[in-house]
């Protein structure tokens, strides 16, 4: 044995426990609770989806009957002055108000009938929006946590390194001392050594920078993250089929459904102005009382009228208003479906590097898996040529870095790898909690 080995011990032990101070630690699932309560992208669509529930109230409200009331008060005054002399001249005051109530029911009103249809696409389109923002919400939670996991991975090497490149430091400058290294030497080790120290600052800060954006979306600084058990079976893709998953994308996918919904309500708009085209029917109840007082009298007259009617309004000319809304509206439906056409594309598309990416995933963890055992065997192999002579002081660090190096690769790529699945499912439309759960079983809670 050198006295590398008991370094190494070391190193490993630190990699150890910085990956596994988990106990009472914060898990996939309970930052998820905690972002549904606390991430205000998620109120907002909710407050939305809320607010577009009224719009079906409001469009049904123009089937009902509207009931008007009115009232006024006047006060007139007549001053007479008669040429003739066997009329006298003067003056009257006419004081008095009168009160009216109207109700008027609609019963035929086409564009009243779109309003409403189209009342109903908005509130769902808006609960779609919704369900969108949840599936976002899980994907963030889960890109901001498992960044965070391979941040640490990151300081976790970094920290070794820097262990592993000081010592080998002191050893340059002790020998360089007694003679028996040069100042090569010795400046090579000190360059290697600052090298780490600013890797390990660097990936310091970007593990701080990664809890902070966690931070943002639950309220809070999380403490300690949970990390991936070290022997898991990882979730599979399943089927392994491209199209499985495209077709799935075009019937669920959250975004295409939006862009449908639009173009429906797009269709609505036509309809409605359309509607302004043909007559209205509507019953038309009224009922007035007057009265008013004449000093010339001094008498007070009371009138009381009531009607009923069914008022029919056709529209005749509007100096072509509604013919240029007709036509703009058809615009805009034509523009709605070719969006959709870019949409369905872009869905194609992402749910298309979606798979290929958690199918490359896969297969570079295997990889992965392998180039560590590589590396392992490496690891040991220089380490006893550093004990028989044949292999220097900065070969055992060159393997040690790659081992280390090669693990936190094989970490991270699980990390990658699990988020890939996450993206996969959303582009698909199938992306829940239930998800959230499941891979919540893969971490040392």
């Amino acid at each position: 044995m050198t006295q590398n080995t008991p370094k190494v011990i070391i190193i490993s032990f630190l990699i150890l426990m910085m990956q596994s101070t988990h106990s009472f630690a914060d898990n996939l699932l309970s930052i998820y609770k905690q972002a549904s309560d606390q991430d205000p992208q998620l109120a907002a669509a909710r407050i939305n989806a809320d607010a577009a529930k009224e719009k079906p109230n409001q469009g049904f409200s123009q089937f009902l009957p509207k009931i008007n009331a009115s009232a006024d008060a006047s006060y007139t005054k007549q001053d007479s002055d008669f040429e003739s002399a066997s009329a006298p001249d003067g003056n009257s005051t006419s004081p008095g108000h009168s009160i009216q109530l109207q109700l008027i029911q609609p019963i035929y009103n086409r564009t009243n009938n779109r309003s409403y249809d189209k009342s109903k696409l908005v509130a769902n389109q808006s609960e779609i929006q919704y369900q969108l923002s949840t599936q976002e919400l899980i994907l963030r939670v889960a890109n901001a946590y498992f960044n965070v996991l391979s941040a640490k991975e990151n300081v976790a090497v970094a920290k070794a390194q820097t262990i592993a490149f000081n010592e080998n430091l002191e050893r340059a400058k002790l020998t360089f001392k007694v003679g028996t290294a040069t100042k090569t030497d010795k400046l090579e080790a000190q360059a290697r050594y600052d090298l780490a120290r600013a890797s390990e600052i660097s990936a310091s800060n970007q593990y701080e920078i990664s809890r902070q954006t966690l931070a943002s979306i639950i309220g809070s600084l999380p403490d300690t993250l949970s990390p991936l058990k070290k022997q898991i079976e990882l979730i599979e893709i399943k089927p392994k089929d491209m199209k499985h998953w495209v077709d799935q994308a075009l019937g669920n996918n959250y975004q295409l459904k939006i862009v449908n919904e639009t173009v429906k309500i797009a269709r609505e708009d036509i309809n409605s102005f359309k509607g302004n085209h043909w007559p209205t029917l509507d019953f038309v109840a009224n009922a007035n009382r007057s009265s008013s007082h004449s000093s010339t009298f001094d008498s007070d007259l009371v009138n009381t009228t009531m009607s009923v009617a069914l008022q029919l309004k056709l529209p005749l000319y509007t100096g072509g208003l509604t013919s240029s809304q007709v036509r703009e509206a058809q615009l805009f439906h034509s523009r709605e479906k070719q969006n959709r056409i870019t949409t369905q594309r872009n869905v194609i598309l992402q749910t298309q590097q979606a798979y290929l990416n958690a199918l490359n995933g896969r297969q570079q963890i295997d990889a992965l898996k392998q180039a560590l055992l590589s590396s392992e065997s490496a690891l040991d192999a220089t380490r006893k040529g550093v004990e028989v002579g044949v292999r220097t002081n900065l070969d055992l660090l060159d393997a040690q870095q790659q081992f280390f190096s090669t693990e936190r690769d094989y970490r991270v790529a699980k990390h990658n790898y699990l988020i890939t699945v996450l993206e996969l499912e959303a582009a698909a439309g199938n992306l829940t909690e239930d998800d959230v759960v499941s891979m919540n079983k893969l971490l040392a809670n």
